[in-house]
């Protein structure tokens, strides 16, 4: 297991790797590649991330990491989490979201020269 620290930034995960640790300020946790379980302490859902997904971790709170998938993440440290890295994490999130839709529409043939 990983021991994550204030000075993890990014983070390579194996296929079944976990990473665990407490931060002292918000952090912006995105996944760049993979697909990862995420839970917190005192949280009481856990999360399921895929490439492209963000979160917001919590200051003072276990955390523990588990790569599904080999996976990378990034952690973008605020020293004064506010409406920024809320609205950050939301735009990923969503356009994440936007992402998976599309790719479930069938896909439709074009017509082409008018007929």
């Amino acid at each position: 297991m990983t021991a994550l620290t204030r000075e993890h930034h990014h983070l390579h995960l194996g296929a079944g790797a976990l990473a665990s640790g407490k931060f002292e300020r918000s952090r912006l946790l995105l996944v760049r590649r993979g697909y990862v379980w995420v839970t917190q302490e005192g949280r009481p859902e856990d999360f399921w991330l895929h490439a492209g997904d963000a979160l917001i971790v919590q200051p003072g709170r276990t955390i523990v990491v588990e790569a599904v998938i080999a996976s990378e993440i990034f952690m973008e440290n605020r020293s004064k989490p506010g409406a920024g890295l809320w609205l950050k994490a939301r735009c990923l999130m969503a356009r994440s979201l936007w992402q998976r839709a599309l790719a479930r529409l069938p896909h439709t043939a074009v017509r082409q020269g008018g007929q």
